[in-house]
């Protein structure tokens, strides 16, 4: 569960700001709130404003913290842009800092970045009346400090080990928290944190292209089931979704032989059990495999009805811009409904009409089963409806 992420010197935002999943004092809807423990956090929130507000950069802000902890090279090509429109802030650090419920325990990471290196990365519990130190480094002049809490600081060889990291093994652009996730015996509070960011958290930005859904159409049939019940549900005209089989040199045809050629090497070699494959000509994914000692591609097409109950195959491609985007949602929705994960989204209104969204919308927060949450930014004022929002889910930007 996100519990808030705070922000400052970073492309619109200069000063410190926090945006946060906690509760207000609306006392409705209180199938919208989860409690863990002493904390009440809802289980959705509404970004508005018009385009130039700012929503857009608190998503590329989030993202920025994922990427930074998950590449092997830390901050290696990733870009800190400073507030510009004032002077000052030049002169002071990116700063981007999260905190989040995982496996029951409640954690702050964050991390500040000034002139392309990290000054600062620290890793806490945090506690109703204490926070517990995991971690912290600091950069001083040319050496980076570190300072270790207790869990990870339980025998001489850990002391060698982080005194290593401070001399040798750590750069000022790598992470610590991702150079701790690669250790033999991973340390349960630094596979709790990063497991969050790589398994838990989802960004979905108007650009992204899920590869997912044919692989979870595959091999979850609880998966299935969900994504044609929604489709039904939300009266979009396609009465279920299909993986079709094609032979893989069939797929690829006599054009692209070489491409067809790697497949099977990279299969018969590999130990993954399939290999995604971006289809010609188009923004979706297949995946290849082995079954049944022969490769093959395995397609996702839609299947629609007509007066006379025959059935139709379509192609993804055939489907409205809207229903396509919707699409590629429902692996992101499967995760906040059954599992705790969460999801955010940027634009949440692409495409789709708003009555559709609506729709989608209300099955997740209405249902009370549901486990995680969902975050989206909107320029469209019809879905900042209070029949389906609390009103502390709904947040403005201004410039």
């Amino acid at each position: 569960m996100l519990i808030r992420f705070i922000i400052s010197n970073y492309l619109s935002f200069g000063e410190e700001t926090e945006f946060n999943m906690l509760t207000g004092s609306v006392r409705r809807k209180k199938e919208h709130v989860y409690k863990n423990g002493d904390i009440e956090l809802l289980k959705a929130a509404a970004i508005y404003g018009a385009n130039g507000a700012g929503k857009s950069n608190l998503i590329k802000a989030i993202l920025l913290l994922r990427e930074t902890l998950k590449n092997e090279n830390g901050i290696e090509g990733l870009k800190f842009e400073a507030f510009r429109l004032n002077p000052n802030m030049q002169k002071k650090p990116t700063q981007l800092e999260i905190e989040f419920i995982s496996e029951n325990q409640t954690y702050d990471y964050g991390v500040a970045v000034f002139e392309g290196k990290i000054i600062e990365e620290w890793l806490y519990k945090t506690k109703k009346k204490e926070d517990e130190l995991i971690f912290e480094r600091i950069l001083n002049d040319k050496n980076i400090q570190i300072r270790v809490g207790d869990t990870l600081l339980k025998s001489e060889e850990d002391r060698i080990r982080f005194k290593l990291y401070e001399e040798e093994l750590l750069s000022d652009k790598q992470t610590l928290l991702n150079m701790l996730s690669k250790a033999k015996k991973i340390n349960p509070d630094i596979k709790n944190v990063f497991n969050w960011f790589d398994d838990k958290l989802t960004i979905i930005e108007p650009t992204s292209i899920p590869a997912a859904l044919p692989i979870h159409y595959f091999y979850l049939d609880h998966f299935s089931n969900f994504a044609n019940d929604l489709l039904n549900t939300l009266n979009t005209g396609i009465q279920g979704l299909e993986l079709k089989t094609v032979d893989l040199h069939s797929y690829f045809g006599v054009d692209d032989i070489e491409r067809a050629e790697e497949i099977k090497n990279n299969l018969k070699n590999n130990k993954e059990s399939f290999e995604i494959i971006h289809e010609p000509n188009s923004n979706h994914f297949a995946f290849a495999l082995i079954e049944n000692k022969k490769i093959v591609v395995k397609r996702l097409i839609t299947t629609h009805t007509d007066e006379n109950n025959n059935k139709f195959d379509f192609e993804i491609e055939e489907e409205s811009d809207g229903t396509q985007r919707l699409l590629d949602f429902i692996p992101a929705f499967f995760g906040i409904i059954l599992r705790d994960n969460i999801i955010v989204i940027d634009e949440i209104d692409q495409s789709i009409h708003t009555h559709l969204l609506k729709e989608l919308i209300a099955k997740f927060v209405n249902d009370n089963e549901s486990k995680g949450q969902l975050i989206f930014t909107t320029h469209d004022s019809n879905l900042l409806d209070q029949n389906i929002f609390r009103q502390d889910e709904i947040w403005f930007t201004e410039k």
